[in-house]
C-alpha cells in the first residue's frame, strides 16, 4: 500500500509544462541555431564543427529563454551578421523597441519602427 501512494503521488507530481505548439518549437530551433551561428562568429571561435556546437549546447538555458523573446526582426538580422559588430547593429534602441512592440499587429508601422523610426507607431493606441 505504501507504494501505492507513491506512485500516486509521483503520477500527481508529474511534469505539469504544456507541450511546444509547433510555432514555439520552431522558434527553439530557430533559436538553437542562431545561438551556433554566435559562437561561430564569436572572437573566441571554436575551431572545429564539434566544439562550435559543444560550446553552444553549454550555454545557459536562460540564453535559449532569452532569444525565444526576443523580437523576430532582431533573431534574423543576428543570424545574418557576418560578425560581433554585425550582431551589435541588430539591438535596437529601448525606444525603437517600445515602437515595434506597439505596432505589434501592423506589419507596415512595425518595419518603420524596425528601419529605426522611432516614432511610427505614436498614432497606435495602447491596448
Amino acid at each position: 500500500m505504501k507504494y501505492a501512494f507513491v506512485v500516486l503521488a509521483l503520477a500527481a507530481c508529474g511534469d505539469e509544462t504544456k507541450p511546444d505548439s509547433p510555432a514555439e518549437a520552431a522558434q527553439k530551433l530557430e533559436c538553437q541555431d542562431l545561438l551556433v551561428h554566435l559562437v561561430k562568429i564569436s572572437p573566441q571561435m571554436a575551431t572545429t564543427p564539434q566544439l562550435v556546437d559543444a560550446k553552444a549546447k553549454a550555454l545557459p538555458i536562460e540564453e535559449l529563454q532569452q532569444c525565444t523573446a526576443a523580437e523576430p526582426e532582431i533573431r534574423a538580422c543576428m543570424a545574418a551578421a557576418a560578425d560581433v559588430a554585425g550582431v551589435k547593429k541588430c539591438i535596437p534602441s529601448d525606444d525603437v523597441l517600445g515602437c515595434m512592440q506597439k505596432a505589434s499587429k501592423d506589419p507596415a508601422t512595425r518595419a518603420k519602427c524596425w528601419a529605426g523610426d522611432a516614432h511610427a507607431a505614436d498614432g497606435i493606441k495602447s491596448e
